[in-house]
């Protein structure tokens, strides 16, 4: 089985077991403590880097910088989510759970990313 196909599998079990936990969070009623602001900056963080990489902002950079601030950018907002998500985990665990979902699966693509701006 190739890599990137062993990591589109793993990002659906990770998107199920994330659905399925964020469910059972709110049935328990484990929710309705309001956000910490980390938990918000870090979300924010991510999702900015998304939106970077899918407008290819770093194709706007030369080859060296791009790939610099790319991994620096993804490796330092993956780690903020899941920091933020083992913070939120005390306070509400349906957003500690898709913090951290969204965090592994961010990490699973930056490594798919990763390997094949490798590739050359």
């Amino acid at each position: 089985m190739a890599l990137t196909q062993f990591i589109y599998i793993a990002t659906g079990f990770v998107s199920a077991f994330m659905a399925v936990f964020i469910i059972l969070a709110f049935v328990n009623e484990k929710w309705k403590e309001r956000p910490h602001r980390l938990s918000w900056a870090a979300f924010v963080t991510l999702l900015l880097h998304w939106v970077m990489v899918l407008t290819q902002v770093y194709d706007l950079f030369s080859s060296n910088v791009g790939n610099f601030l790319f991994d620096l950018l993804w490796l330092s907002s993956a780690i903020l989510c899941l920091l933020a998500a083992w913070k939120e985990s005390k306070n509400n665990q349906a957003v500690a759970w898709f913090l951290a979902g969204v965090s592994v699966i961010s990490l699973l693509f930056g490594f798919i990313l990763v390997g094949i701006s490798g590739m050359e």
